[in-house]
């Protein structure tokens, strides 16, 4: 006890303890990083098969692992153009490719570049002449301009454009960086590599990865210059994240803490003032990991270890100075933290320094403070249930965004370059040792979360045209069908159902349809792939307590119903009634639509359960079969019986629009009419119940 006069090795061990509860341990960290990783596969092979030459990273907080529940920290995708090639000189050059050369003057700040832009057919570059008014141009120069992606951004989401320096985005939820990617690493970046360090971190194999990585240009200026404009930042932001990569769990928890000290004091003392930001504590961590032998990393040192990175902090405020790690030029405080608020910050560090981290008990997030002071009290969540939090989240939000990232490819124009994208896609075996060589197990994975959403989706448009064209189907098409439904527990299916319908085959869509009202049961939980979410509902838990420490994106895809799409392409296998969804706009409503609703609305979209029962509805009639037919339209009611049962419903509006035409077909136009006015109550804009309304009062 002598020896730990201060109890520094106790507290290290509780506090611990309390991070290891609340997510910041080795398996939760990798889950995390595994599942972004994937996700940067799919957005990247999502958007090939659009058209869209472009490679995309996560960077940030999420794709680390550094962050908890409480933090509430947004995610970080930085998006490669690869259509354009930056070139150090003019032997770069290539023909047919947007092509810019890396232009450094005297005035040009650290870190930054002018791009100037040279000609697509010829190595010369393209002079300014007076041909356009607003052409960023120098000395008869012309240069890409950084404004240029806000500009895109706000013609694109309008009333949802967001910026924060070189982000664009329509939510706070997500920032999105554009960015164009070196050939070789820039000078700067080359000489982090020379210079001298203490040798046992980053270690050799690290800067053999690092060397590997590429470095970016984001359009973002100097906040002093005069050409702020025309001014673009190098990042090598891939290179920063190989470096957390190699953190230990007690390095993590030491960063994560930091985080949270960093997101208390900006919230008491600084928020209005200044930009103390997660990145200062990345740089702070990457320098104390450098100057600190691994040996004192420990679980029993972790109040210590936090000790070394304030230290390292008060240093760079002392000094007015925190460079940056990698391109040591650049001060990191310059246009964030004012010199006042630099001193005044440092002062808050030594007091916290003084006081032997006595602000761990203040902090709040994931109450990780209160659990600090008692760590095995009952009030607590246990570590079995944040952890299923936790892993519930991650296996929601990647089923949402592979739905959401194929909703946005089947939402382009289907010509036959991009059809054989699809197809290309298709063909992909990963038994083939060739292709197993070239693509990462990451891309492998991708290909295969996407290849019965396009298989689904394929089917249903050949169906569509068939329906349209063809007297007859052929055999290929159901088998298109059938090797594929499992894109969730019911969509294919739903599909299929609705086709045969369509077609006529009204005993087999029953089949189908019955298929799936079996499957639908209480473990069943909707999930909507559009972006549409509810802050007043429960998020269903697709992960239980047994695989919170193994799931797989199929684990959670057995329990999920998805919501169902019809683009314009697949509108022969639609009943007729949905057709109106695909053209709800009136007047000026599509000027109201807001994020993804502007890639969706012009579908025909709806809940799984309410179009189950709705077909069944359609079916049944159809074939004379009168208390089934009932029966589907009770269930159809029962849709709405409860607050849980609407929470449910992502896409209402078109659900009280099908259980009014199910009152219509029944021969009571007003019961009809009350369900569709319900509807526009609910959804006022964008909604086709205002065409009901008027179809069914004669009101045109």
């Amino acid at each position: 006890m002598d020896r730990d006069p201060d109890h520094k090795a106790w507290m290290s061990l509780r506090l611990s303890r309390v991070l290891d509860d609340i997510g910041v341990n080795r398996r939760v960290v990798r889950k995390r990083r595994e599942t972004f990783l994937l996700r940067e596969a799919v957005e990247t092979i999502t958007d090939k098969i659009s058209g869209q030459n472009r490679t995309s990273f996560h960077f940030g907080s999420q794709s680390e692992g550094s962050t908890t529940l409480g933090m509430n920290s947004d995610i970080d995708v930085l998006s490669c153009d690869n259509e354009t090639n930056i070139m150090s000189d003019w032997p770069d050059w290539e023909a047919g490719m947007d092509n810019f050369l890396m232009v450094k003057e005297e005035s040009t700040p650290p870190q930054h570049y002018w791009l100037q832009w040279f000609r697509r057919d010829a190595p010369e570059p393209v002079r300014y002449y007076g041909q356009e008014v607003g052409l960023p141009h120098v000395d008869g120069r012309v240069f890409a301009s950084n404004k240029i992606w806000q500009h895109k951004g706000k013609l694109l989401l309008g009333k949802d454009f967001r910026c924060n320096g070189p982000s664009v985005s329509n939510s706070e939820e997500w920032d999105y960086v554009p960015a164009y990617k070196f050939k070789v690493l820039p000078p700067e970046v080359d000489r982090w590599f020379h210079r001298p360090r203490r040798g046992h971190w980053p270690s050799p194999e690290m800067m053999q990865a690092a060397r590997e990585c590429s470095c970016f240009l984001v359009p973002d200026g100097h906040f002093e210059s005069l050409n702020e404009s025309i001014e673009w930042r190098v990042s090598p932001s891939q290179i920063e994240r190989i470096l957390v990569f190699s953190f230990t769990t007690v390095q993590l928890k030491c960063y994560v803490v930091l985080k949270m000290i960093k997101k208390y004091i900006m919230e008491k003392y600084l928020s209005q003032h200044s930009k103390f930001t997660s990145f200062h504590c990345k740089t702070v961590m990457f320098f104390t990991i450098e100057r600190i032998s691994p040996a004192v990393w420990r679980d029993d040192r972790l109040i210590e270890c936090i000790g070394y990175c304030l230290q390292t902090l008060e240093i760079f405020l002392m000094r007015g100075c925190c460079p940056l790690y990698i391109i040591p030029d650049v001060n990191l405080f310059e246009g964030k933290i004012t010199r006042r608020y630099q001193l005044s910050l440092m002062e808050k560090i030594k007091k916290i320094l003084n006081s032997n981290l006595m602000i761990l008990y203040d902090l709040q997030y994931d109450v990780l403070g209160q659990r600090f002071r008692s760590p095995s009290s009952d009030m607590f969540e246990k570590r079995s249930t944040i952890l299923r939090k936790i892993n519930n989240v991650l296996a929601r939000d990647l089923i949402e965004q592979v739905s959401k990232l194929f909703l946005i490819m089947a939402n382009y124009e289907l010509n036959p370059e991009r059809f054989q994208r699809l197809f290309t896609v298709l063909s992909i075996i990963p038994e083939d040792e060739y292709i197993m060589h070239i693509l990462t197990r990451y891309e492998r994975r991708a290909i295969s979360l996407l290849k019965p959403l396009i298989y689904s989706f394929v089917a249903s448009v050949a169906s569509s045209f068939i329906i349209q064209h063809e007297p007859q189907f052929t055999q290929e098409i159901f088998q298109l069908y059938e090797s594929f439904l499992d894109t969730d527990l019911t969509t294919s299916r739903l599909k299929l159902a609705s086709m045969l319908y369509c077609r006529g085959n009204l005993l087999r869509a029953a089949d189908v349809l019955n298929d799936v009202e079996r499957r639908y049961d209480d473990n069943a939980h909707a999930v909507c792939g559009c972006g549409r979410k509810w802050a007043d509902v429960e998020r269903p838990e697709l992960i239980d307590d047994n695989q919170i420490h193994d799931w797989s994106y199929g684990d959670a895809l057995r329990k999920v119903a998805l919501c169902v799409r019809f683009p314009r392409l697949e509108a022969f296998c639609v009943p007729p009634f949905l057709l109106f969804e695909m053209s709800r706009a009136m007047n000026d409503d599509v000027q109201h639509r807001k994020g993804y609703e502007r890639i969706w609305m012009d579908m025909g979209v709806v809940d799984s359960k309410p179009y189950l029962f709705y077909l069944q509805y359609l079916t049944y009639g159809g074939m004379g079969i009168r208390l089934r037919q009932l029966n589907a339209l009770r269930n159809l009611a029962n849709c709405f019986s409860s607050f849980e049962e609407f929470g449910n419903l992502y896409h209402f509006e078109t659900a009280f629009n099908l259980w009014g035409h199910c009152w219509e077909m029944e021969g009571d136009p007003a019961k009809a009419l009350i369900f569709h006015t319900a509807s526009i109550i609910a959804q006022p804009r964008n909604n086709a119940a205002n065409w009901h309304i008027r179809r069914l009062t004669g009101n045109v």
